[in-house]
This record gives structure tokens, C-alpha cells and sequence, in this order.
């Protein structure tokens, strides 16, 4: 009985280490994901900024 005792308690604590591992995991990609969106922003800024400004500058001498 005591041994079914210890490896069930082994189960679990494996059980619980690898869902830990999967969480932190997750939200290193959670964290990535933000950071992409991030910067596609402001790169999509960036770059509806320099064509306006490219517009604009074509627009003054021609």
C-alpha cells in the first residue's frame, strides 16, 4: 500500500511539473505574440507615414 501511496504521489508531481512547464511555456509565446503584434503596428505606421510623406513630396515638385 505504501508503495501505490509513492507512485501516485510521483504521478502527480510529475504530472504537476510538466503542466507548470507548459504554462510558462505558453506564456513566453503569449509574451512573443504581443511583442509581433506590437511591432507590426508601428511598422504599418512607420510605413503609411513614409508614403504619405513620399506622396506629399511628389505631389510639391512636380
Amino acid at each position: 500500500m505504501e508503495r501505490k501511496y509513492e507512485d501516485i504521489v510521483d504521478l502527480l508531481v510529475r504530472c504537476l511539473e510538466a503542466w507548470l512547464t507548459w504554462l510558462e511555456e505558453d506564456n513566453n509565446n503569449l509574451a512573443a505574440e504581443k511583442e509581433e503584434k506590437k511591432w507590426r503596428a508601428e511598422n504599418e505606421a512607420y510605413s503609411l507615414n513614409e508614403f504619405t510623406y513620399n506622396w506629399e513630396f511628389t505631389e510639391k515638385w512636380e
